[in-house]
């Protein structure tokens, strides 16, 4: 197994003003002092699963229902509060668009941050350096500093890079849902790629087309809660059923 996923739990405390009825002198108190009580809640409860080496992997859910957040553990940007996850290989993530870049720096400039903060080393991203831009389409601005760029130069680049890092676990959350469709197939094309190579995906989309087309497998997660995991022409079908 490449990802294994055991017992997780990731709870937040949200503060919020006490809302409750206050005599005038609490209100007037209140001005100075803020009365605040913590509430609760999981955006991930009790997730065992385990992907295999050379998987693509589907995860849907409506918004909130805990996918980026399960991302993010498995990327190491945030921690579980309860439980543990198992990665056996190089990891390269794809889940903020931009996240990783330094808006003052070019897109030069920014391959090298990037591709260093993946892992790559200097004489790696070197030598695919000329495919990186090729890929990413960006060759015409690549002194251009990244705040000018558009959302879709954005992620292309991005993209480039942490495909070019040649991971052996892909994590991409809703980054092929930017762009134009010409961009979005080739990214799928290296996807399908890397996956013939044994190299594992998991990809968080809302499109269900896409994930019926290049995903065998779906994840469902519902209100922080693995709601089903299965072939993803059942997944979908269940999902696009349900009525909460």
């Amino acid at each position: 197994m490449m990802i294994v996923v055991e017992n997780i739990s990731k709870k937040y405390k949200v503060s919020r003003q006490d809302l409750s009825l206050k005599t005038l002198r609490e209100s007037v108190a209140d001005v100075f002092v803020k009365k605040t009580k913590e509430k609760e809640f999981y955006s991930l409860k009790d997730i065992n699963l385990q992907v295999g080496k050379g998987e693509t992997v589907g995860i849907i859910g409506h918004n909130g229902a805990g996918k980026t957040t399960l991302l993010k553990i498995l990327s190491q940007i945030t921690y579980p509060t309860v439980g543990n996850a198992f990665l056996y290989g190089r990891v390269g993530s794809l889940i903020e668009i931009g996240a990783g870049f330094h808006p003052e720096l070019t897109g030069h400039e920014n391959i090298f941050l990037y591709g260093s903060l993946l892992g790559m080393s200097h004489s790696e991203i070197k030598r695919k350096y000329e495919r990186i831009i090729y890929f990413a389409e960006v060759e015409k601005f690549i002194k251009t500093p990244i705040k000018f760029y558009s959302s879709g130069m954005n992620i292309r680049l991005a993209f480039s890079i942490a495909a070019h890092f040649e991971p052996e676990i892909l994590l991409l959350d809703e980054v092929l849902a930017v762009g134009d469709m010409n961009f979005q197939e080739k990214c799928v094309q290296k996807i399908d790629e890397l996956a013939n190579n044994g190299h594992t995906t998991l990809l968080v989309s809302h499109d269900m087309d896409r994930i019926l087309k290049h995903c065998k497998r779906t994840i469902w997660l519902n209100k922080g809660e693995l709601k089903m995991d299965g072939k993803s022409d059942e997944v979908v079908e269940a999902f696009l059923g349900f009525d909460d």
